[in-house]
């Protein structure tokens, strides 16, 4: 345990000015805190009225960080930071927000304007320092742990929250997606609500559990199963599938984008928020379905009617006899997409298969004179291969019909297939 008053600790904060000055840095904001929310006016105000009356607060948390030796702050970093942030002139004190009768007098005052002895209060203030060792650095379930004893009798933290400090690396890959995803969710950017929501949808696209509770659940149950509860398990997961979890948080914002074509998703607020629920399943469950873009565009044609008359243009509650959107109407509402979904995709397949048959090529060959629809190489020749092609593309509905049939060389038929 240590104690430092605020000006050394103003110093520290900054790598540049503690190298220089030989101190150890002080990392307000390591990676694994939450995301930096400023407190409101009041907040920040009775903040400084503590520092001014001397009054002791909780102590601040830090972990050693092995690697560059610096103090990492597990908890306390908003404390630190308000508190910097008031000595840098960067707010001002809002007298109605005191608790004492000097209002009036501190009322707009930014720490450059108070006198020179509550100047002097401020600098001194004392901050408390517990510091952990650097076990709480390299094993992130302990220092989860840790992170929720400090914070029970504070602020409670959401899951997001807590999970950052063990998946770190894996919310990393997610908030690189936050603005595409967020032009569909239109969420605040705080407590980590975008990235929980990102999650979600990646859950709710993989195989599902015959039962489940909630989604919080479903998302637990997924990134303790899959991920792992280590830091060693965590970097395991993303070797092996980051190039996976990429393409499913590319792939679903196309779904998205082809759904406000196609106008099963509403840009009316109103009607967005009534629908929420069944849009995000109905996204999830295509991308789980339909696996990849092409089958997706080839399918998504035949799949609009049915979703809209089942689902969108309809009460769901009724239709799914539910009182409320509890777990119960939820896991009712996918399954009921996806036997929509697999009915199409079947009824379609069955009737679309995707290669022609050899007698429909031969009787096209001829038709073409033996030749190459594209470059006329004549396809009889021994040292030539060819193969039968969908004029408009499969994988964007064209069909397995004579008239959507062309006979290509093979070296065409590629050329063609990168276009």
């Amino acid at each position: 345990m240590t104690s430092l008053n605020l000006s050394i600790i103003n110093i520290r904060i900054n790598k540049e000015t503690a190298d220089a000055t030989q101190q150890t840095y002080i990392n307000k904001h390591p990676d694994f805190q939450r995301e930096y929310e400023a407190w409101d006016d009041k907040l920040k105000t009775r903040f400084v009225e503590t520092m001014l009356l001397g009054r002791a607060m909780n102590p601040i948390w830090t972990i050693l960080n092995p690697h560059d030796g610096s103090e990492e702050i597990l908890d306390g970093m908003h404390r630190i930071t308000t508190a910097c942030d008031f000595l840098n002139n960067k707010f001002q004190i809002i007298g109605k927000y005191l608790t004492n009768d000097d209002y009036a007098y501190y009322d707009k005052k930014t720490f450059s304007e108070l006198s020179a002895d509550d100047k002097s209060k401020i600098r001194n203030y004392n901050f408390v320092f517990n510091h952990l060792d650097s076990s709480y650095h390299t094993d992130s379930k302990k220092k989860r742990d840790m992170y929720e004893i400090l914070n029970r009798s504070s602020k409670t933290l959401n899951e997001y929250e807590f999970n950052k400090v063990l998946y770190n690396p894996f919310f990393h890959i997610i908030s690189e997606y936050k603005d595409t995803y967020n032009n569909f969710f239109n969420k605040s950017d705080k407590r980590g609500e975008i990235e929980m929501e990102i999650i979600s949808f990646i859950v709710l696209s993989s195989e599902l559990p015959k039962s489940w509770s909630s989604i919080n659940t479903l998302v637990d149950t997924y990134l303790k199963k899959n991920i792992g509860e280590t830091k060693e398990n965590v970097n395991i997961f993303l070797r092996k599938n980051t190039q996976k979890l990429r393409y499913k948080l590319e792939f679903i914002p196309k779904i998205i984008g082809r759904l406000y074509h196609e106008m099963i998703i509403s840009k009316d607020k109103k009607i967005f928020n009534k629908h929420y629920i069944p849009y995000k399943f109905i996204i999830c469950r295509l991308c789980f379905k339909l696996k990849n873009i092409s089958v997706f565009n080839r399918h998504i044609g035949n799949l609009v009617k049915s979703l809209g008359q089942n689902i969108i243009e309809k009460d769901i509650q009724e239709v799914l006899n539910c009182k409320s959107r509890n777990a119960m109407f939820q896991k009712k509402l996918i399954d009921l997409i996806d036997n929509i979904i697999d009915k199409e995709y079947n009824r379609f397949s069955s009737k679309n298969k995707r290669c022609f048959d050899k007698k429909m090529i031969s009787t096209k060959l001829l038709e073409q004179e033996n030749k190459c629809n594209n470059c006329n190489k004549n396809l009889l020749d021994s040292n030539v291969n060819y193969e039968g092609d969908h004029i408009v593309a499969w994988s964007k509905g064209g069909k397995t019909e004579y008239e959507n049939l062309q006979v290509l060389c093979n070296f065409c038929h590629k050329n063609k297939s990168k276009y």
